[in-house]
């Protein structure tokens, strides 16, 4: 019996000092005087670094957990959460070639150093046309995301000369900040100037003379929409501003009867929208003869627009339902963290849950991956698909 406990107890130390292997920890070595350090790439599809903050350890180290990314992403550090505090060589020159993962790296230099009292609440405040019923602000801030709720200005005060409007905002970089004004909640209201405003030199306090449309939550309404579509059409989605333009916030469509498709939008005025055949950017609506040309956006205006019947006149690409693999043809299996697929005869895709192509290889016979993370993976072989899980 106390043979037993003792190897118990061994092995539940072992479990509790081996460290966590399902994520990369990027560490790294930074100039005397760097503040903090950032880090951006195709694990966060090199979105400015606003949510990639490394972890200091000490005055010239810092490290990161990232549990999503892999070793075949590519990236660089950042002393600051802006493209202009990017690495630099040794002599001051910009990196020919991105970064791959390694166990420790070293920054020999930054184009510009990163301070983090530039991290504050700014109050903006902003004078706007007397007809202004709302007013949001928009910015580098955050990532120029579409005008929402969170960033609705409160009414300050009117005066003969338009209506002020406040609000106090947390921006990471005040010598970078720059933001912009719309009158309702989507791009469509947006100031009709297309220049910036920026703090450094416009300060905290600014006007705009004019918004390209001004919104009155008073004048919304349901727009309807019935789209024709080509034939053989599987899926049919809208996104426009009101949608913010982001293609995970996209809706699908309700597939009629006679092969239409309808959509019906609540609580809109006036909006800018696209239709696709899929939640995807590459499969977009396009005209006839012009396969490979994006088509202007589409317009509704709430109530002319109530009521709209459309038509689609091609797809950018054709969305159809991938066939599975045959398991009778194909062995497919995880081993020793790799997938192996077993008689290959034109190509294997090894895909991840994003949708992001990890490998490509053209063969005939035996495919093993490089080393993956434990997780679910696509893999598509020779034009068919199958779901592998990699413990």
């Amino acid at each position: 019996m106390k043979r037993i406990f003792t190897i118990a107890i061994a092995l539940l130390s072992i479990f509790l000092i081996i460290p966590n292997v399902s994520a990369l920890v990027y560490n790294v070595t930074v100039p005397v005087g760097t503040e903090a350090c950032f880090i951006t790439g195709t694990m966060n599809t090199w979105t400015p670094p606003l949510d990639q903050r490394m972890i200091k350890v000490d005055a010239t180290h810092f490290t990161l957990d990232i549990p999503t990314a892999l070793v075949t992403d590519s990236f660089k550090y950042y002393s600051g959460p802006n493209w202009k505090y990017e690495e630099r060589d040794a002599a001051g020159v910009a990196l020919v070639k991105n970064r791959g993962w390694h166990s420790a790296d070293v920054v020999a230099n930054w184009a510009a150093v990163y301070k983090t009292a530039f991290e504050k609440d700014v109050t903006i405040d902003v004078l706007v046309p007397l007809t202004t019923v709302e007013c949001y602000i928009v910015g580098n801030f955050n990532n120029w995301a579409s005008p929402d709720a969170a960033h609705k200005m409160t009414k300050a005060s009117t005066g003969t000369n338009g209506i002020d409007f406040s609000i106090t905002v947390h921006t990471l970089d005040e010598t970078t900040f720059e933001f912009r004004f719309c009158s309702g909640p989507a791009w469509s209201y947006q100031q009709t100037s297309t220049v910036n405003f920026n703090y450094v030199t416009d300060g905290a306090a600014v006007v705009v003379p004019s918004f390209k449309l001004i919104y009155d939550p008073a004048k919304t309404g349901t727009i309807n929409i019935k789209a024709t579509v080509p034939a053989g059409t599987s899926e049919a989605w809208i996104l426009g501003d009101f949608l913010g333009w982001n293609m995970t916030n996209a809706i699908k469509g309700t597939k009629n009867p006679d092969g239409t498709w309808s959509f019906s939008l609540p609580l809109v005025m006036t909006i800018e929208y696209r239709l696709y055949n899929r939640n995807d950017w590459g499969y977009a609506e396009v005209g006839v003869g012009a396969l490979t040309t994006d088509l202007p956006n589409r317009v509704a205006i709430y109530p002319a627009d109530a009521n709209s019947a459309i038509t689609v006149y091609a797809w950018k690409q054709s969305f159809t339902v991938v066939p599975q693999v045959d398991i009778n043809n194909y062995k497919i299996y995880s081993l020793d963290k790799s997938i192996v697929v077993e008689g290959v005869t034109s190509q294997v895709e090894i895909i991840d849950l994003s949708g992001r192509k990890l490998q490509s290889h053209k063969l005939t016979g035996n495919f093993t991956s490089n080393l993956l993370k434990s997780g679910l993976y696509i893999v598509r072989v020779d034009g068919a698909t199958r779901k592998v899980v990699v413990k």
